[in-house]
């Protein structure tokens, strides 16, 4: 167990978090890896401090925020360079990471050839919390609640047992996950691209998960590669933008994956859903509309729909293209 990784930090205004983060990052057990931190443009000094205080890092710096997804293509671009790279470990910046962290994904990784992702177990900041353990299958493609397709959400490890074991999931979990270096080459040969750039942030995690599944890889949970996730910080938890960029972009996962038979019930399911937050009180939901009105909440939607619909024909091709071979 000794391959090399790379760690991408994608960063913009993180300035708050990046002292605990590339801390816990470079206390790991396992020595044998290089982070790559992405700036999206930042104007608050976080490319001066990583470079004065964490000067052993690889940096890319870009003019414009260009969003999770571009930002973190941009950093395994760099990570490719070094062809001795057999890992590319994505990590959100607002997080804090346990020692063995990397020790325990590449670990897992090495168990199987067909391990092609590796989620990590993250807690909310209180370190008891189960924020995210990977994601699961859900036909509706969302609900970030307990029981939802973000893997034991809103749980403690008591109430979750099965999570302490070394588990076969969907798709590894976008906070902290590990890719298996050839697979991500083989997507970007065929696609052009690794996470859908079009996407900006969020849902990218379960389109890369429906992806690497398409090549005939799984993904899985690493229990003991643990850390602890702010959740939401960069844009806020009842963010207008991030309803707005999660919904459009589950519409659009579902355009690119779905069977036929899933996705022409995508939109009644998703209506269906939506309706039950009407019922069944959701802390996301509620927190948005507290915040900012439940006439915002219906235009986000119809924004997103709409901006899916002038999308149709772009996503359709790329439906098109990954059902073709990959050498």
């Amino acid at each position: 167990m000794n391959g090399k990784a790379a760690v991408i930090i994608v960063n913009w205004n993180g300035l708050r978090f990046l002292k605990d983060c590339l801390t816990a990052v470079y206390n790991q057990t396992y020595k044998n890896f290089d982070v790559c931190f992405v700036d999206n443009g930042s104007m608050d000094e976080s490319l001066k401090f990583v470079k004065e205080n964490f000067s052993q890092t690889k940096i890319v710096a870009l003019k414009k925020n260009t969003g999770f997804a571009q930002g973190n293509n941009e950093g395994i671009k760099e990570a490719f360079k070094d062809k001795s790279v057999e890992y590319i470990v994505c990590l959100n910046n607002d997080t804090i990471v346990d020692p063995n962290w990397l020790a325990e994904l590449v670990k897992t990784a090495d168990n199987d050839e067909k391990i092609g992702a590796v989620s990590s177990k993250a807690y909310f900041i209180d370190g008891k919390t189960i924020n995210n353990a990977g994601l699961r299958f859900e036909k509706v493609l969302q609900a970030n609640k307990k029981g939802g397709i973000s893997i034991g959400y809103g749980l403690t490890d008591d109430e979750a047992p099965e999570l302490s074991n070394e588990i076969e999931i969907f798709a590894a979990g976008g906070v902290a996950a590990l890719y298996r270096r050839g697979i991500i080459e083989k997507i970007f040969k065929r696609d052009g691209e690794i996470f859908d750039e079009d996407y900006f942030a969020y849902v990218e995690d379960l389109d890369l998960g429906f992806r690497i599944r398409g090549l005939g890889y799984k993904a899985v949970l690493a229990p003991n590669a643990m850390l602890k996730h702010l959740h939401s910080q960069t844009i806020g938890k009842a963010s207008p933008m991030k309803a707005y960029y999660c919904e459009r972009n589950t519409i659009l996962t579902a355009i690119k994956n779905l069977t036929i038979v899933d996705l022409i019930l995508f939109p009644i399911r998703n209506l269906g859903l939506k309706v039950s937050y009407l019922f069944n009180k959701h802390e996301s939901v509620e927190k948005l509309q507290q915040t900012n009105g439940i006439l915002i909440i219906l235009l986000i939607i119809v924004k997103a729909n709409l901006s899916a619909i002038h999308l149709l024909p772009k996503y359709l091709f790329k439906r098109a293209r990954l059902r073709t071979p990959v050498l």
